[in-house]
């Protein structure tokens, strides 16, 4: 889509799943389901999430991840990709290339490495350093981060980081 006038600003939240049980009854790991922790966790985002205003939600299939979006409540459509079931930053910013640029809010529920990969291969060098330390050791799980860019989403190639809220 063609942009006019001045570029619009974007704003991408990278949301790894909250806390999952371990390995239930030999389902595998994609149908893990989150813990009494995870679920409070999820829960402790939710005012966060809302005053972002989040206009689409692209989410991994696995249980974990859909049960933190559900919990989120937000009023955004989800759309559930499998292809964001332990994707690699590259993987998730093709996902991104695909939204439609009248959409300005996107919020990413999915998997480490992918989403701090992405997150840092993105860092832009007015990024906020404080934000970007905060997750850089470890990107545990409700780790919620958040980046801004100007132009399209098939643009993205570098981001302001600008929060981020580890559990």
């Amino acid at each position: 889509m063609v942009t006019r006038g001045e570029p619009k600003t974007h704003q991408l939240y990278l949301l790894r799943h909250a806390d999952a049980e371990g390995d239930q009854f030999g389902l595998g790991d994609a149908s893990r389901s989150l813990s009494r922790q995870g679920r409070a966790q999820a829960r402790g985002l939710i005012e966060s999430l809302a005053a972002a205003k989040i206009e689409l939600v692209l989410c991994s299939t696995a249980t974990r991840a859909r049960q933190t979006t559900e919990l989120l409540s937000l009023r955004a459509p989800i759309k559930t990709l499998p292809r964001l079931y332990n994707a690699s930053a590259r993987q998730v910013l093709s996902e991104l290339c695909g939204v439609d640029d009248q959409i300005r809010r996107v919020l990413v529920v999915g998997h480490a490495p992918g989403l701090p990969g992405l997150a840092y291969s993105l860092a832009s060098d007015d990024s906020d350093a404080l934000a970007l330390a905060r997750v850089r050791p470890m990107f545990p799980p409700a780790t919620l981060i958040g980046l801004e860019f100007r132009g399209g989403w098939s643009e993205l190639d570098q981001a302001r980081v600008f929060i981020s809220k580890v559990p």
